[in-house]
């Protein structure tokens, strides 16, 4: 990540039939009895009441081949239980839904303590290591479906700037969504919910706008914190977006086109400009205080060839963010690639792809590192940097996920300090 103040020396890191065949009829006959059917058990039988029960173990393990600050290598691991209730079925509220989801994080980030580049290269790491409610939300939808309301303590980013193929990649870069967006703003992602209220409305087939209006709340992302869960509402992030899907038909080629952005009312210390507007590494000066900030957005996906029924085909994905140059940490990010599903018949659930990321740090950062420089402190001047993904995702079993990736990082912390990084990594998910 990038420092917001003038340190020694800044690199520090910071995310579904198959046919049945019949023989002629023998003619009449009396048929023979048909076999009992098995009871379905027990979570079946909750799913017919309305609740619906999720179970799962996912671990993210790195180890840096060359280049970096440091050779090593680093594992981290998540336990996650979630119930979704469908208020219809459980309660007679047609169209509602409650969320509730607990989850428990331990392991440890190679970007931290041995790589020193800019985004995680285990995107699960993160987000206190520890026990923690990640979702307590309810969700209404009205006007048969064109307009939904949800409110409860859950996440930004479960409504704003998210494709389908972020979450494929183990960088934190793709997954889940620009991370720039979490580095330049209040804007949080899971499991570090925030007290909020969206609303979204369809305005016309397939297209929607979506305001939301959310707490900022940087105190709950620390280990220990996550019970503590009374709200603050001094400051906010106040997101908007409008979403367009294309190729909605069952034989067409589907795409979602999001373009948003945000305020964020928390006020935040200049990155270089004291309050004359001088540098106020020269001056002396304390920083220039900037009563909010902004961010903006815009991300395509789009499936270009179909391999099969289903999300079988091979899709093509972009995003770039341009944040506040007077705040902002990485102002300019641009990511894009692809993601290929189901490209062999018969292994209809694997998946491969390729994904690039260039991160501008932002240059009045890199004007008051090189002022730093010219004092004679031990500073490392930061630019870019460009990260790499490419990664195969075996689905196993229906449960069992297995997918290993090699991650390069040109620039490593933005700087010619160290060197490119080369490094593997592999996921592990299973849905009990």
């Amino acid at each position: 990540m990038i420092a917001d103040s003038p340190p020694a020396i800044v690199i520090a890191a910071p995310v579904v039939a198959a046919r049945q065949l019949q023989g002629p009829s023998a003619g009449p006959q009396t048929p023979a009895p048909s076999p009992p059917a098995d009871k379905p058990g027990w979570r079946a039988r909750l799913k017919d009441k309305g609740v619906e029960l999720t179970f799962s173990y996912v671990s993210e393990s790195a180890a840096s081949i060359t280049g970096g600050r440091d050779g090593g290598a680093a594992y981290t691991q998540q336990l996650l239980a979630s119930a979704a209730i469908d208020t219809g079925k459980a309660f007679g509220l047609d169209g509602g839904k409650i969320i509730a989801t607990i989850i428990h994080r331990k392991g440890e980030d190679l970007t931290a303590t041995r790589l020193g580049n800019l985004f995680e290269v285990q995107e699960l790491f993160g987000g206190g290591q520890d026990l923690r409610p990640a979702e307590l939300s309810y969700e209404q939808k009205l006007n048969g479906g064109k307009t939904a309301l949800k409110f409860g303590l859950y996440h930004t980013g479960d409504d704003f700037a998210t494709l389908p193929s972020g979450c494929q990649f183990q960088n934190f870069a793709f997954c889940p969504r620009p991370t720039t967006l979490f580095y330049n703003s209040g804007f949080s992602g899971f499991p570090i919910p925030r007290w909020g209220l969206r609303v979204r409305q369809e305005i016309a087939p397939n297209l929607t706008v979506t305001v939301a209006a959310f707490e900022v709340n940087a105190f709950r992302a620390q280990t220990g914190a996550g019970w503590k869960l009374a709200p603050r509402f001094d400051s906010f992030v106040l997101p908007v977006e409008l979403g367009w899907k294309t190729g909605q038909a069952v034989s067409g080629l589907p795409g979602l086109v999001r373009i948003g952005a945000l305020v964020d009312t928390t006020d935040r210390a200049d990155v270089r400009d004291d309050v004359n507007g001088d540098s106020y590494v020269l001056s002396g000066l304390a920083p220039a205080m900037r009563q909010e900030r902004w961010s903006a957005w815009a991300m395509a996906e789009k499936m270009v060839v179909r391999f099969g029924a289903g999300d079988r085909g091979l899709s093509l994905f972009g995003t770039a963010t341009l944040s506040d140059r007077h705040t902002a940490r990485v102002p300019i990010f641009v990511s894009g690639g692809f993601v290929a599903r189901g490209l062999w018949d018969s292994r209809p659930k694997d998946n491969f792809g390729l994904g690039l990321v260039y991160a501008r740090v932002n240059p009045r950062i890199t004007d008051r590192q090189h002022d730093q420089v010219a004092l004679g402190q031990n500073v490392a001047v930061q630019t870019h940097e460009v990260s790499g993904e490419i990664f195969y995702g075996w689905q196993a079993t229906r449960q069992l996920l297995l997918r290993p990736n090699l991650q390069y990082i040109h620039r490593v912390g933005a700087t010619n300090l160290y060197p490119d990084a080369l490094v593997a990594g592999a996921t592990i998910k299973f849905i009990f």
